[in-house]
């Protein structure tokens, strides 16, 4: 209970109060296969600014069972929950039935070399609509900027976007709630495989030997909501962004095959990753993609000199009705390679380069941009006293299209046409057993504009 009395003698609205209980029936810990049957009530007080009024009532059943094994355990959970509104003045919700099934598993086999952990969820419910706003805060303290891309100096919501660099991040995104629900079913999957050869073939002769060498880590999660009750309900992978069924939806696998992953002389891994989302608002819907395939090398040449080249291909999609001249599809390949040299564990020096080529699909205007970059970092530690970083950038770009857009925004990452140097420096330090400081300043400079300074300094006390 929580009765907060105003100055007036009112009642605080938001005061409120709730009663819960629940009683079950199981059996004993030790047992083989464990059961648990459970009922619960909830009651829920809140005030109308005279007194606290019984506003809702939740009752939800359900049963539980678990068979824990030596390699292997079973999770099994079903539920059904419901929600009365008892009095709509003070409770300005919907009331709602939700259904819940949830099924967990995860095995070890070999060892552990191969690791299988599974999790699948179905349920029903409300999902309310949202909306947004993008709220100014203290300049490096946000994450979007806003460009005045029609200089009309109004925030339009396909204005902002996301900050490439510190100075930019001057904005925060706020969901706000709106007072339309609608009916959703849901169902979630979390499905990871893990397998490590060496851990039962690393002294093995021949083939075994040769195989002891790869291993792969997959993942997959995906989350989705519909409105709509057909067979696609028990599905999770039926995300189609422009699905007009589709309420929200988040997804992502990934896959990671290593060859020689615990080397310290050479290694390379091979990365898949596909990602979808998509949000209900109030005013239309949000719906991203982002999949590539990359391969990167390792290769110690000498015990103090490092190479790394990386290869990608990636494809990176907007699709978006709540605004205009949003959408883009933009195909991209790129070439990276990284040489370090560490001549003891303080030091740290590497030089790289990289190029990339971007084009956006003919339907939203077939913009290309031509990404050349070559650098240096740096970075000296001193142990138990503090370190110093410094990275140097140059970047040409050649781009055919509206730089002052969403989509040259995306394609030049926040920057120009042209050549471009960009700079980072930051100082961190150990004044005391508690106390620590850290300096940090970067700076740009674009074809036609002015050099821009951005700093700033922290002092973090550690209790």
């Amino acid at each position: 209970k929580n009765s907060i009395i105003e100055n007036n003698g009112l009642v605080s609205l938001k005061s409120y109060q709730f009663f819960d209980y629940q009683f079950y029936i199981s059996n004993m810990d030790s047992a083989k296969l464990k059961y648990k049957v459970f009922y619960r009530e909830r009651f829920d007080w809140k005030s109308d600014s005279t007194r606290l009024k019984k506003g809702a009532k939740a009752t939800t059943a359900g049963l539980e069972i678990k068979i824990p094994q030596k390699n292997q355990q079973l999770s099994i959970i079903s539920g059904y929950r419901q929600l009365k509104i008892i009095d709509t003045t003070i409770m300005k919700i919907s009331p709602e039935n939700t259904v819940i099934g949830r099924i967990e598993y995860n095995l070890k086999l070999l060892k552990g070399a191969l690791s299988f952990s599974s999790f699948y969820e179905i349920g029903s419910g409300l999902e309310q609509r949202r909306d947004f706003i993008y709220l100014k805060v203290n300049d490096g303290q946000g994450i979007y900027t806003w460009i005045d891309y029609n200089e009309d100096g109004i925030q339009d919501l396909n204005e902002f976007e996301v900050a490439q660099f510190i100075d930019q991040a001057s904005y925060i995104r706020v969901f706000t709630p709106s007072a339309e629900y609608v009916n959703t079913f849901s169902n979630e999957f979390n499905q990871g495989i893990f397998w490590r050869p060496e851990r039962i073939w690393s002294q093995k002769k021949g083939a075994l030997k040769i195989l002891s060498k790869f291993s792969n880590q997959f993942r997959i999660r995906a989350k989705r909501k519909t409105n709509i009750f057909d067979t696609d309900l028990f599905n999770p992978f039926e995300n189609k962004i422009d699905d007009i069924n589709l309420i929200q939806t988040y997804s992502t696998i990934r896959n990671s095959l290593y060859f020689n992953r615990i080397s310290n002389i050479f290694a390379s891994e091979y990365r898949f990753q596909d990602t979808k989302s998509k949000n209900l608002l109030a005013t239309g819907f949000d719906g991203r993609s982002l999949s590539y395939h990359e391969l990167s090398t390792r290769w110690n040449i000498l015990p103090k000199l490092t190479w790394e080249v990386f290869g990608k291909t990636q494809l990176k999609e907007s699709n978006l009705d709540y605004t205009v001249n949003r959408n883009y599809s933009i195909l991209e390949n790129s070439l990276k390679s990284l040489f370090s040299f560490q001549p003891n564990t303080k030091f740290r020096i590497s030089v790289e380069g990289s190029y990339s080529e971007k084009q956006n699909s003919i339907e939203y205007g077939g913009e290309t941009c031509y990404h050349t970059e070559g650098g240096m970092r740096g970075r000296f530690n001193r142990p138990k006293k503090g370190n110093f970083t410094s990275e140097l950038k140059i970047v040409s770009l050649k781009f055919n299209g509206e730089s002052n857009s969403a989509t040259g925004f995306e394609m030049l990452n926040a920057l120009k046409p042209g050549i471009n140097y960009v700079w980072d420096f930051s100082y961190q330090r150990l004044i005391s057993k508690n106390l620590q400081i850290s300096i940090h300043y970067n700076g740009r400079k674009s074809e036609g504009s002015t050099i821009i300074h951005s700093g700033n300094m922290e002092i973090r006390a550690l209790f």
